[in-house]
């Protein structure tokens, strides 16, 4: 989706890109300021560990390989996530930080599909940076499906 887009952060009437370069869904509205990060990988179960966990932790990987398996369907990976409002700074030298959401309760994003598609959604369950705020508590997060003219 970068080299695409040309850009870290896709914003309001961006495309999000298959692996194949096509559009897949349009960001057609945005009401947070629009930090949503595109480097960082979903967590797992590896990445717990290197942050000092040593029992199971739920992550955003496992999370979508479940869901899929309840519709049928099998990720043979975990592709590279659009993490909504998840702050990750990049500095001048090019060193990227776990920042603190940009984001405020209420803000949405409305992402518009172009083609069929399979879309999961995990709420972070990070608990170790402070990505999901100071108290590295994770939050509720919704969503609604609606059906328009094809």
């Amino acid at each position: 989706m970068r080299p695409t887009l040309g850009k870290l952060w896709p914003g309001k009437g961006d495309a999000l890109i298959t692996n194949r370069r096509r559009p897949i869904a349009i960001i057609e509205e945005d009401t947070s300021p629009g930090r949503h990060d595109t480097l960082i990988a979903a967590c797992d179960d590896y990445r717990y560990g290197l942050l000092g966990c040593r029992d199971y932790h739920d992550n955003c990987t496992d999370n979508l390989h479940a869901a899929m398996r309840r519709i049928g369907l099998e990720a043979p990976e975990c592709p590279s996530p659009l993490n909504l409002w998840m702050n990750i700074p990049v500095a001048a030298d090019g060193s990227t930080s776990w920042g603190e959401p940009l984001s405020k309760p209420g803000d949405h994003v409305v992402l518009r599909a172009l083609m069929d598609c399979v879309v999961a959604m995990s709420a972070c369950p990070q608990d170790m940076l402070p990505i999901n705020g100071a108290d590295c508590q994770p939050t509720e997060a919704h969503y609604r499906i609606l059906h328009g003219p094809r």
